[in-house]
């Protein structure tokens, strides 16, 4: 092993090689992949390597397929909760061996009702009827708004005077990893007393047999000035 001969006094790594408050100095251990890859005692490390990796990349493919109506609508840990959600998903499948469980479509209404905002759920904002409708036949969809009064059923925030309703389907494939989605928006709608009636959005959309349909639901606030709607904070749910 080499040693310091010199006056000058190094604790610590420098550039791949450790100096040693002995005096000693090594060359820095580098991780053992092929351990990794085969070590009996990481078994149970590759399998949790396994589904957070998919996990991860089920939330990614979700947050893809919504992105339009995720962008503006999601906390700061939105990410990791999603992630979190789809490990949940991941461990209903009861068929496939640890390491190797899988996003199954009978498993996805656990992710109903997760909240992209978690400080500003859906729930708590809006009061009125939403109830998605799916028609895998005929690739018709739609999400059905029941009638309200917006003074009272939208919970704004402070300075709003305008209110937005977004819907998204999106036809998910979390084995290749591919989606298609389509999106609606309601105009910018005034929170004042006047009731408005109940309405649909319709979500046209072809899906196949084989893959999941997810239908996001949120509400988008504004401030009209000047004739300009300017954005406020945004909520956003899958139903």
């Amino acid at each position: 092993m080499a040693r310091q001969t010199g006056v000058i006094q190094i604790s610590g790594t420098v550039g791949g090689v450790v100096f040693a408050k002995d005096g000693t100095v090594r060359q820095k251990q580098g991780s053992n992949k092929s351990q990794f890859n085969s070590s009996a005692s990481m078994q149970r490390v590759r399998e949790n390597a396994s589904e957070f990796a998919t996990a991860a990349s089920s939330g990614k493919l979700v947050r893809d397929a919504l992105r339009r109506v995720v962008a503006l609508a999601s906390d700061r840990l939105m990410v990791s909760r999603l992630a979190q959600k789809m490990k949940q998903i991941l461990n209903l499948d009861e068929d496939s061996d640890r390491g190797g469980r899988q996003v199954l479509p009978e498993n996805l209404p656990a992710l109903v009702g997760f909240d992209f905002n978690a400080g500003s759920a859906l729930s708590s904002t809006y009061f009125g009827r939403v109830e998605p409708t799916l028609d895998r036949a005929t690739g018709t969809h739609a999400v059905n708004l029941g009638e309200l009064n917006p003074s009272r059923d939208v919970a704004a925030p402070q300075g709003a005077t305008h209110y937005r309703i977004n819907a998204a389907v999106a036809s998910l494939n979390f084995e290749t990893g591919t989606y298609n989605s389509a999106e609606v928006s309601t105009a910018e709608l005034p929170l004042d007393n006047a009731v408005r009636p109940a309405e649909s959005l319709s979500l046209p959309l072809v899906a196949p047999a084989d893959e999941s349909l997810v239908v996001a639901v949120g509400v988008d606030f504004f401030q009209q000035m000047n004739g300009k709607f300017y954005p406020l904070t945004p909520t956003l749910t899958t139903r």
